[in-house]
């Protein structure tokens, strides 16, 4: 995992930024973690599908702020990982004060799998699978929020064909930042890949389809050193 492995996770509104991390390194899986207070502020659930081919693809739902800091949840296969080996498993990627970190789960499957996150403003955050609360993490959020659904893939020529299915998104506290604005938008599209909306306008119950096949990457290019993604994004309201 490298420094640009950070821009698929905190990718601003105009497009990847590079950016330094202080540290890279796996993490436990998500389990027994710090306690969440009050009511959670931010609530974001969906269907994923993650499907392709060749040597890593990927599927996730993501919440980033403007401050560099991003929480991801989704089903990732990738035959360079050793504890994927090529199979789909879910995971949880953090980008949090300048580090990186991330945290292989159970395996998961190709098939339809709900994922979910949750923020609360003690900075915590719980991750769910399959309907249930599988662990909690330290994360820190601050300011608007913004809300990914993005598929990506590993080294030129590996395919992706994922789905990001029935969004639900639930975040703010004061009627001036409570729920969404605008619509989604698909144009985040890096080496061949993109977000499509299949049930546009539609802002909550969104679907998406995310594939395309991997062109341009630099010689030993992979979505570790570069931003390869498909991303459809919305906003919070402000």
């Amino acid at each position: 995992m490298l420094k640009e492995r950070l821009r698929r996770l905190a990718l601003p509104l105009v497009g990847a930024t590079a950016l330094a991390v202080a540290l890279v390194a796996p993490a436990a899986p998500a389990m027994a973690g710090p306690a969440a207070h009050g009511k959670p502020y931010l609530i974001y659930t969906a269907f994923l599908v993650e499907k392709g081919s060749g040597t890593g693809y990927s599927s996730y739902i993501n919440v980033h702020d403007a401050h560099n800091n991003a929480l991801s949840v989704g089903i990732q296969s990738d035959t360079g990982s050793p504890e994927s080996k090529g199979q789909p498993r879910f995971i949880w990627e953090r980008v949090q004060n300048g580090k990186f970190t991330y945290g292989y789960m159970s395996a998961a499957s190709h098939a339809k799998q709900a994922v979910g996150l949750r923020w609360y403003k003690n900075n915590v955050a719980a991750i769910m699978l399959k309907g249930k609360t599988v662990g909690t993490i330290d994360m820190k959020l601050q300011g608007r929020f913004f809300f990914n659904a993005e598929a990506n893939a590993r080294l030129n020529g590996d395919v992706v064909h994922s789905q990001v299915n029935d969004i639900a998104i639930t975040v703010g506290d004061t009627p001036k930042n409570t729920g969404l604005v605008g619509k989604w938008n698909t144009n985040f599209s890096f080496h061949g890949l993109k977000a499509r909306q299949t049930n546009s306008p539609k802002i909550q119950g969104a679907n998406f389809v995310i594939d395309g096949r991997v062109t341009g990457l630099p010689r030993n290019g992979n979505w570790d050193t570069t931003e390869v993604a498909g991303i459809a994004m919305i906003a919070q309201r402000w």
